[in-house]
C-alpha cells in the first residue's frame, strides 16, 4: 500500500467511526466534530492539525483587524482544521450566517475531499467551508479567476500540504496580490519534516524588493508526539 493509499484508508476509517454514532452526536457542533477527529487521529496516528495548534492559531487570528472573513487552506485532508477555521471566522464576526465569511480548502485526493465535505456538512459549515479538489495552485488560480478571491482580499493563508510546495504556493499568493497589511500566513510542520526554503524566506522578510514584507514568529505548542511548532508570519507591508 502506497503512502497516499494509507492516508486515504485512515480517512475512511475516521469517516466510518464518526458516522457510526447517532446523528445528533455531532450535528451542527463544529468543535465537537474537530475534537472527535483529533481524538481518533491521536489513536490512529493520523496527521491532523491538533487542538493545541488550533488554539495557538486562534489567538493569532483574533488579532487581525478588521475581523478576518476570507481564509485559504493548502492541504485540507479530512477537514479538521478547515472546520475549526470556519467556526473561528463565524465567532470573530459574531455571525451564524455564511454571508461573506468563507474558508477555501484545497485537497488533492478526491477520497479525502469527499470525506472532508461529509464532516464539514455534519458540523453545519457547508455554506462557509468550501472544499476544492486538485492541485492547490490550480484551485487557487481558478477561484481567483472566478472572482471568489479578490486582490488584498485574503486575511489568512494556512499551509499544511506537501512542504516542498509551501514557498512556491506562498509566492503564487503574492503574485496574485491576495494579501493586505495585517494578513496572517500560518504554516505547520516547519520543524518536522521541515520546510527550510519556506522558513528562510519568511524569516528574511520575503522577496527582496517584493510587494510584501513579513515578520514571523515560531510558536511552540504542547505536543505528545510529532511536530510542535506553528510558524505565524504577519504581512507588515503590502504594496
Amino acid at each position: 500500500m502506497s503512502k497516499e493509499e494509507t492516508i486515504e484508508a485512515k480517512a475512511r476509517a475516521l469517516h466510518e467511526h464518526i458516522f457510526s454514532k447517532p446523528e445528533d452526536t455531532y450535528a451542527g457542533k463544529p468543535w465537537d466534530v474537530v475534537k472527535a477527529i483529533n481524538d481518533f487521529a491521536d489513536e490512529s496516528r493520523m496527521m491532523t492539525f491538533k487542538n493545541a495548534k488550533i488554539e495557538a492559531s486562534r489567538q493569532q487570528i483574533a488579532k487581525i483587524q478588521p475581523a478576518p472573513r476570507t481564509f485559504i487552506e493548502f492541504g485540507g485532508y479530512v477537514g479538521a482544521s478547515a472546520i475549526a477555521w470556519g467556526a473561528i471566522l463565524r465567532e470573530l464576526n459574531n455571525t451564524d450566517s455564511a454571508v461573506d465569511v468563507n474558508v477555501y480548502t484545497f485537497e488533492l485526493s478526491p477520497v479525502n475531499a469527499g470525506i472532508a465535505r461529509d464532516l464539514i456538512r455534519l458540523a453545519g459549515l457547508e455554506n462557509t467551508v468550501h472544499v476544492l479538489e486538485g492541485p492547490a495552485a490550480d484551485s487557487l488560480r481558478r477561484i481567483f479567476e472566478e472572482g471568489k478571491l479578490k486582490k488584498a482580499g485574503v486575511d489568512v493563508a494556512f499551509f499544511d500540504h506537501w512542504e516542498q510546495f509551501y514557498l512556491p504556493d506562498l509566492q503564487l499568493c503574492e503574485d496574485l496580490g491576495l494579501f493586505r497589511k495585517g494578513s496572517k500566513v500560518i504554516a505547520d510542520n516547519t520543524d518536522f519534516p521541515g520546510a527550510p526554503a519556506y522558513l528562510e524566506y519568511v524569516k528574511s522578510g520575503g522577496r527582496q524588493g517584493g510587494s510584501y514584507r513579513y515578520e514571523t514568529e515560531s510558536i511552540e505548542t504542547a505536543s505528545n508526539r510529532g511536530p510542535s511548532i506553528v510558524e505565524v508570519s504577519t504581512v507588515i507591508n503590502a504594496q
